[in-house]
């Protein structure tokens, strides 16, 4: 069967524009939750799973979640994510979160009010104060957050997302969340491992 050439157009177009919303739509739910507001925009590379750690994967994920955890599925997660993707995060997809490239960069009062269109002055009041803060504490002390970029099943059905905010003498911590795709959005499953430092 043979289709005009704008309905081809139409039907690639619409594949995509559903992809990147779907992807879109993960990125939103997984950063979400963590009190984030300032992430760097070097993703995290070296998802920390390991194929021999399978049944802590499967134990941990069943506590926190009592849920049985798919572990052809998580294999094939656990695969993909040696070739995780690693490109930088760009402004646009992260709307609400203000991005730098490393912890000695400061962020500027004008870049977060123009970025998160803040025209309520309590709010930029509050924005300020927060990245006043950052900007007055030592590098090394900086509440930064770093994610990984999702990394998919085979299906594309499941994926995880690693986060970090280690910084010293402050604490921190990180982990690995499991998301599903559930009638075109995206949803917490739970925690596959997580770690305080």
């Amino acid at each position: 069967m043979r289709f005009p050439a704008f309905t081809l157009l139409f039907l690639i177009g619409s594949t995509s524009f559903g992809q990147t919303k779907r992807y879109q739509n993960l990125l939103d739910t997984a950063l979400s939750g963590h009190g984030a507001l300032i992430i760097c925009s070097k993703p995290i590379t070296r998802i920390k799973l390991d194929p021999e750690e399978m049944w802590k994967y499967f134990y941990f994920h069943h506590d926190y979640a009592n849920k049985v955890l798919d572990t052809l599925m998580f294999a094939q997660i656990i695969k993909n994510s040696k070739l995780a993707d690693t490109t930088l995060w760009q402004d646009n997809e992260l709307k609400i979160y203000l991005v730098v490239e490393n912890k000695n960069e400061n962020v500027s009062n004008k870049y977060a009010t123009e970025k998160l269109r803040l025209t309520n002055r309590k709010l930029i009041k509050l924005y300020k104060r927060q990245i006043n803060r950052y900007n007055s504490t030592n590098s090394y002390n900086r509440n930064l957050y770093y994610f990984s970029r999702p990394v998919f099943d085979n299906s594309k059905d499941y994926a995880i997302v690693q986060w970090d905010n280690a910084h010293s003498g402050l604490g921190g911590g990180g982990g690995i969340v499991l998301y599903q795709l559930q009638d075109d959005i995206w949803k917490e499953v739970g925690i596959i491992m997580n770690w305080k430092y």
